[in-house]
């Protein structure tokens, strides 16, 4: 086994052990993180990460207040106890605290958390998937560093920590889909926070389930949103019912128009056939016959004058139609 491996056991050794007596900080990346007992330590006190090979100063205490280095001056305020004000991905790690005699390892881990959503008495469901081993491994659901909901991969028995046994599940998909997601049947204002999904074995913290955090945020519920409301019509559907309202307009009012037109060309044609025609005797028909084989011109009958209104009418109708459809 190579130096480089067996510093990487000593110190996941020393994570697992660290976990296990309290000594381990987790938080949501971009969070504020306070690192424990830090704030009753005298001058002289040091925090400083250790990394392989190398133990990296990160601040000192001096005249009752901690002093980060250069590399944190942006991310650490002076102030009694040392916190980042804000965490980033990289300071996931194993810190060490020199406070006068005593020696403190603290276990800082940034996680990447998703956010979800609702209002009170809605479902909700904390989504956090982890595999199946079959051995004795325990998924669990912490908020506060307190049980919500615990699995045994293994059995399969679930346990619910005080409080919440009557309104939360887990996912049914369960070992088929690894879906290790919590299920709200109702949420109460109460229960918004910070929710985190880790998996144990032998009563010690091992691995962080995916994603490995989730805030539950709060939202107020809208009165104006018990009664559903009719979704408002789109862009295309209002310029559709105008063209339809304009067609429809346009046809009544040609209608009114052209109709008695057709009246009055049929009375003419009728009228002025039956004065065209011949009634009785030679007489009246040498008089056609002379009539049109004069010269003269003859005055147009009064079906012409109609035939021409109505032309002229169409021509306008179909013109004004054309200009006021979209």
């Amino acid at each position: 086994m190579s130096r480089l491996q067996q510093v990487f056991l000593v110190t996941l050794f020393i994570y697992i052990a660290i976990c296990d007596f309290g000594e381990c900080v987790h938080v949501i990346l971009g969070d504020s993180a306070v690192f424990p007992e830090t704030e009753n330590c005298p001058t002289g006190a040091e925090l400083s990460r250790e990394e392989p090979y190398r133990t990296r100063l990160v601040a000192a205490r001096e005249h009752g207040v901690w002093k980060p280095t250069e590399d944190y001056t942006d991310r650490v305020n002076q102030s009694a106890s040392f916190a980042f004000t804000r965490t980033v991905y990289t300071d996931t790690g194993l810190f060490l605290l020199r406070c006068g005699s005593r020696e403190r390892r603290i276990q800082l881990d940034v996680l990447i958390g998703v956010e979800a959503s609702v209002s009170e008495g809605e479902p909700a469901t904390l989504k956090c998937y982890y595999p199946d081993k079959h051995d004795d491994s325990v998924l669990r659901w912490t908020k506060d560093k307190e049980m919500v909901l615990e699995l045994n991969l293994s059995s399969g028995e679930v346990k619910h920590g005080p409080g919440f046994k009557s309104r939360m599940s887990l996912s049914q998909a369960g070992s088929k889909h690894v879906d290790r997601s919590l299920v709200f049947d109702q949420v109460l204002q109460g229960d918004r926070g910070d929710y985190f999904c880790s998996v144990h074995r032998n009563g010690l913290r091992e691995k962080w389930g995916d994603p490995g955090a989730v805030r539950l945020k709060w939202t107020e519920r809208d009165p104006d949103q018990t009664t559903p409301r009719p979704p408002p019509a789109s862009a295309a559907e209002e310029e559709q019912m105008g063209t339809l309202t304009i067609v429809f307009i346009t046809s009544v009012v040609v209608f009114l128009i052209v109709a008695p037109l057709f009246f009055l060309l049929g009375w003419c044609v009728k009228s002025h056939c039956s004065r065209a025609s011949p009634r009785s005797g030679g007489g009246q028909h040498s008089e056609v016959v002379k009539l049109m084989d004069s010269d003269s011109p003859l005055p147009p009958p009064c079906s012409l004058c109609l035939c021409k209104a109505f032309i002229t009418l169409c021509f306008y109708s179909s013109t004004f139609i054309a200009t006021n459809l979209p």
